[in-house]
């Protein structure tokens, strides 16, 4: 065997009544088995699959709880960001190659020691799945994600923010799961062997591996966010995310109903001047968004104007805004157009229908006279 830590430092792992998975796994084992010897058929007598079994059992502490809420909490704001409630439909390996003594790593926040997806790993996710469906708006994907040569001299910030996606302490779910990697020709890959040979004995290779659901959160333009909230899911649940992918590794689907409490949840804890102001803050953002809208309607120019109503008047005749929308463009084409756009706009409308044939409709009247007026007569 051969010792990782210092003797004196067994004694405090032995005296310790708080564990912290992160520094277990990465500390925790006290010594290991010499390069060479065989492992055992039997988990209990591999100190490493012993060492891992306790980790295994590890539940999510009070205090990551209690760190996770307040997390939940501060992103539940709309105005600012997006969260998706992604479960794994298997089991995530993540950080595999991370620094360990034991040579088999899992992403584990420092602080308290439970899984969580880093965001520069989503980030990567999402972009690969954006150029792979959006392989002509390479402008648009360097906007939402920002220059992807960092040595690049004219590079810029992406508009969205990819946290850290934590994972989502639920009652009776355990965050780890012992899994196995088997290795197949140890000796040809120590060198010890010149050719490998099926007659090799395969050695299994026990490792930490993540169940259950994790929280992602997006921050930045609520219009951005919500685009790449959409690339996120399906890149999740198409690609997955993680190592071992091939082998059905680390993929995801939403899962609205726990979504739902936890929205439920962040909105008994928070106080009501904050879940005010949060919604005043929303309805503000919204009105601002309809009044830019209206100004972009506005500003087309008149062929566009036309041609949108020659394909969609028919259609949307009768929905209410669409008809303030129609009267906001004749109002804008006595104003601003020129007479010759005035008069197609009037030909326009009248083709399409927007002056009642039956002369007894109410507005029969009021709609003669508006084109009378683009008209110029």
């Amino acid at each position: 065997m051969a010792c990782l830590v210092r003797e004196n430092i067994k004694v405090a792992f032995s005296q310790s009544k708080s564990v912290n998975p992160s520094l277990l796994l990465q500390k925790g084992m006290l010594e290991v088995e010499e390069n060479g010897v065989k492992n055992s058929d039997s988990k209990s007598d591999n100190k490493k699959t012993a060492h891992l079994e306790k980790i295994v059992e590890l539940s999510a502490p009070d205090e990551y709880k209690n760190a996770f809420n307040r997390w939940s909490d501060l992103t539940s704001d709309v105005n600012g960001f997006q969260q998706s409630v992604m479960m794994l439909e298997n089991r995530l390996l993540i950080g595999l190659t991370g620094n360990a003594a034991l040579e088999t790593g899992c992403s584990l926040s420092r602080n308290y020691g439970m899984p969580y997806i880093p965001g520069s790993s989503i980030k990567g996710v999402v972009r690969a799945c954006a150029k792979q469906y959006l392989p002509d708006s390479a402008a648009a994907i360097e906007q939402l994600f920002g220059t992807y040569d960092s040595d690049e001299p004219n590079r810029v910030a992406g508009t969205v923010t990819f946290h850290d996606a934590w994972w989502i302490p639920e009652d009776g779910v355990k965050p780890f799961v012992l899994d196995v990697v088997t290795t197949h020709h140890q000796e040809y890959y120590n060198a010890k062997k010149a050719e490998p040979s099926d007659k090799d004995s395969p050695i299994p290779n026990h490792l930490l591996a993540v169940q259950g659901s994790f929280l992602f959160v997006l921050e930045g333009n609520p219009k951005s966010i919500e685009l790449c909230q959409t690339i996120l899911e399906k890149a999740l649940a198409d690609n997955g995310i993680g190592a071992k992918t091939a082998s059905g590794y680390g993929y995801m689907k939403l899962n609205p109903e726990l979504a739902a409490t936890l929205k439920r949840e962040a909105g008994t804890r928070l106080p009501p001047e904050i879940r005010e102001r949060r919604q005043a803050e929303a309805q503000r953002r919204i009105e601002q968004e309809r009044k830019a809208e209206e100004q972009a309607e506005l500003a087309k120019p008149p062929s566009q104007i036309i041609d949108e109503l020659n394909k969609s008047y028919q259609a949307k005749r009768d929905n209410e805004d669409y008809r303030i929308q129609v009267e906001a463009w004749i109002d804008k084409a006595l104003l601003d157009w020129r007479e010759a756009d005035r008069k197609s706009l009037a030909a326009c409308l009248k083709q399409v229908g927007y002056e009642p044939s039956n002369k007894k409709n109410p507005n029969y009247p009021i709609r003669k006279q508006r084109l009378q007026q683009l008209r110029g007569e």
